[in-house]
This record gives structure tokens, C-alpha cells and sequence, in this order.
């Protein structure tokens, strides 16, 4: 009788043990879902400690007369701590942080990525919008009019700012070109660009970024004539009047940025750069042509054609913020 009360004694005493303790097995990552080697995993004020392995894995085996929670510490990343030791019913998952991002948690399974709240851009950019001055052919003679339809491309510098995910900026643009090998007369055409943008950071990952996004753009063409000789008699100035007109044409944008992100190799000190692609549909804001030659607004029946494509090259430099 006594051998069985005693043996009952026994594995009451085991039961008691076994109900004191727990084996937590848990996983750990990065942020972007990387296991993490080497990890230490302890029960907070005591000496009860574990390594997570290669597969970032760990089994740990807590005594409730501890305190319940957890430290995870690992060189490069901040310390978490975890004190709902008693919710854990399957596998614990943690992520570990960069020690830059500062971004407070208590529940690892919800832990919130880091979203920059405000920033700072500026693009580098090639634009290319394709008109037709074909209705001013006759009026300008086809050496004008062919100089004018082969100057397409402009390039821009943008100044954005960022909030959350949106982006407004504002660029401007120019654009040169000439022909200089006529016998008497020199003509240069050039181009002034003004534009409003806005977008949506629709996709922003660690290496791509899309961005739909709206524009309007001042297209401000100038058209200029002049003898080639350097010195000429006012009265041959008078006779032959030199050419010298500007052509408005105010377009609208609705398209994409395709970006690719750079943060590994940054020749500026900034946060990350990109080089990219965008394009869309382009279409006339007004149908009428502005034209002005010094203080005349001169009438025209002839129409700027616009292409109703738009594409462009871009780098860009970004300066996020929080």
C-alpha cells in the first residue's frame, strides 16, 4: 500500500513539472521573409537560451516560474521582446528588423513593414512627343516645316515631392536644333517645356516601382530665321524681315512609370536612384495653335498634329523621409 502511494506521489511530481513547462518551437526571418541563422532566443532574465539553425528554426523549453517572455537578439537587427508566451499554440513566427528602421511592435505576426510618409525626387529625364506642323507648309516653306517635325526629343529636369504614396511634381524642358547649311539663311527651332505631374506609387518594392500617373505639359515652340551673314544693311534688314514666331501647344498625359531601384551602387548621397521608362496617351488640351511673334497674336487656320502616344526616359534620385 505504501509502494503505490508513493509511486502516486512520483508521477504527481512529474505532472507538476510537465505542467510548468512549455516547448515554444518558432521560426525567425528578416523582413522580407529570410530565415535568419544564429538568432538568440532566451526567456527574459534567465540563463534558458537557444540558436535558431539554418532554416531559422529553434525549439525552447520555458518554466512559468519565470517571467513569460521572450528576447530575440541578433547582431545587425534590433531586440524584440514577446510577452504572450501563453497564446502560442502552434509555430511562433517573428521578424527582425534592420537596427535603422525604429518602428515599435507587439505582435510579430502583424509586424508592419516601414512606409515612408514623405520624400523628395528629382528626374533626369527624355521626352518624346511627336507633332506634325505639316499645316504650315506652305506658310513656312517645307525647310522650316521639315526641321520642325524632326525635333522630338526634350530633355527635362522634374522637382517632385511625396506623401505616402502619392507624387506631384513639376518639370521643365527644352530642346535645340538648327540647319546652317543653307547659302544665305540660318533657322534653329527651338523648345520650352512646362509640366504638372501627378501619380500613385501603385507598386513600391525593394527593386520596382510603378507609377500611374497624370501631366500637363506647355510645349512652347520657337521658330527663328535670320541672315546668315553677321553684318547686313538695315535696309536689306527691313526688306527681308527676319522670321521669329512661337507656337503653343498645351497637351495632356495620362500614363505609367516603369522604375527600376538602385540603393547598392548610389554616386549621390541619397536614399536609393532609379532609371525607368514611362508612357501613355498623349492628346491635345485645346485644338487651336497659340501663335505670337514678339507682342502679336498672329491668327492661323494651321493646327500643331500631336501623336496620341507619349513615351520618355528617366533617372531619378530619391530622398525619402518618415
Amino acid at each position: 500500500m505504501i509502494k503505490h502511494f508513493l509511486i502516486g506521489l512520483m508521477l504527481l511530481g512529474q505532472l507538476t513539472i510537465l505542467a510548468q513547462e512549455k516547448v515554444i518551437t518558432g521560426k525567425i526571418t528578416d523582413n522580407i521573409g529570410e530565415p535568419l541563422i544564429g538568432v538568440l532566443i532566451c526567456q527574459v532574465n534567465t540563463n534558458n537560451c537557444t540558436y535558431s539553425d539554418y532554416n531559422g528554426l529553434f525549439h525552447l523549453l520555458t518554466d512559468d516560474k519565470h517571467a513569460a517572455q521572450l528576447k530575440i537578439e541578433h547582431i545587425g537587427y534590433k531586440t524584440l521582446i514577446f510577452s504572450k508566451l501563453d497564446t502560442i499554440s502552434d509555430l511562433f513566427r517573428a521578424k527582425m528588423t534592420n537596427e535603422k528602421v525604429s518602428n515599435e511592435f507587439n505582435n510579430f505576426d502583424n509586424y508592419p513593414n516601414r512606409k515612408f510618409k514623405y520624400g523628395f525626387i528629382s528626374f533626369l529625364q527624355v521626352d518624346f512627343i511627336l507633332n506634325d506642323f505639316g499645316d504650315f507648309r506652305t506658310l513656312l516653306n517645307n525647310y522650316n516645316a521639315d526641321l520642325m517635325n524632326r525635333s522630338s526629343g526634350i530633355f527635362s529636369i522634374e522637382f517632385a515631392g511625396t506623401y505616402k504614396k502619392y507624387y506631384a511634381g513639376f518639370n521643365l524642358g527644352w530642346a535645340n536644333d538648327g540647319v546652317y547649311n543653307h547659302d544665305s539663311l540660318s533657322i534653329e527651332f527651338n523648345t520650352t517645356q512646362y509640366g504638372l505631374h501627378f501619380g500613385y506609387n501603385l507598386l513600391n518594392t525593394k527593386r520596382l516601382l510603378i507609377t500611374p500617373k497624370i501631366a500637363i505639359k506647355w510645349n512652347r515652340y520657337g521658330l527663328l530665321n535670320y541672315d546668315k551673314d553677321k553684318s547686313i544693311p538695315i535696309e536689306k534688314y527691313m526688306h527681308e524681315r527676319d522670321l521669329d514666331l512661337k507656337f503653343n501647344q498645351m497637351i495632356g498625359f495620362a500614363g505609367v512609370n516603369l522604375s527600376y531601384k538602385i540603393s547598392n551602387f548610389n554616386p549621390l548621397p541619397t536614399d536609393y536612384w532609379t532609371f525607368g521608362v514611362y508612357g501613355g496617351y498623349a492628346f491635345k488640351l485645346h485644338n487651336e495653335t497659340w501663335i505670337y511673334s514678339h507682342g502679336n497674336r498672329l491668327e492661323s487656320n494651321g493646327k500643331i498634329r500631336v501623336e496620341n502616344y507619349n513615351f520618355g526616359i528617366h533617372f531619378s534620385f530619391n530622398f525619402d523621409g518618415e
